[in-house]
């Protein structure tokens, strides 16, 4: 087994809205102004190898992630993913003391289940007319990752990743139906506990 904690940045795409149905000219992150947002992005993922097929394993994984768009939107939307990964690995740099590999790049992809808030503030709190509006969906999205594993003894290791996920949410605020899609590219670096 593996426990892996890790961080990193996330770069959002920008996408198109909808606004009850109608698509808008400008988009979700950053109106008229970029293409992409950043964020930090923190996480723990736990798995296993299997030991019959030691290329094969499973894990679970928690992530966090906010996107907080400044002026240039008046969107903030915070992404909590989920996900049920199916990993595969190849062994290099192979040895007795470490017959899977002290090197072992991997491949994972799965199903998540994604909790996204979006909040709209609008207003100035100095002025009296501040005001919050949020609302919080749930939906299927997909993680795929890349990554490699660098065995430093025989319980640690260090993880660098590439990570994609992607799903659609929609959600009700200030009576409106907002809908997007959400394309991210996370990139990463972990600490790995092995026991």
């Amino acid at each position: 087994m593996f426990s892996d904690i890790y961080l990193g940045a996330a770069v959002t795409t920008d996408a198109t809205v909808t606004l009850d149905g109608v698509l808008q000219e400008e988009s979700l992150l950053c109106g008229a102004e970029c293409s992409s947002t950043k964020s930090p992005i923190g996480g723990l993922r736990v798995g296993w190898f299997v030991g019959r097929f030691p290329w094969l394993g499973v894990s679970g994984d928690f992530s966090v992630f906010i996107q907080s768009w400044g002026i240039q939107s008046p969107y903030e939307v915070s992404v909590i993913p989920i996900s049920a990964l199916l990993m595969f690995r190849a062994p290099l740099v192979r040895s007795p003391a470490h017959p899977n590999g002290r090197a072992q790049p991997y491949l994972a992809i799965g199903p998540s289940l994604i909790l996204s808030t979006a909040k709209l503030a609008e207003g100035l709190a100095a002025t009296g007319t501040a005001r919050v509006d949020r609302d919080t969906s749930v939906d299927p999205g997909l993680d795929a990752r890349v990554g490699i594993r660098l065995i430093a003894s025989s319980w640690i290791s260090v993880v660098l990743e590439y990570r994609a996920t992607y799903f659609t949410p929609a959600w009700k605020i200030q009576g409106r139906r907002v809908a997007t899609s959400v394309w991210t590219n996370h990139y990463i670096i972990g600490l790995g506990i092995h026991y």
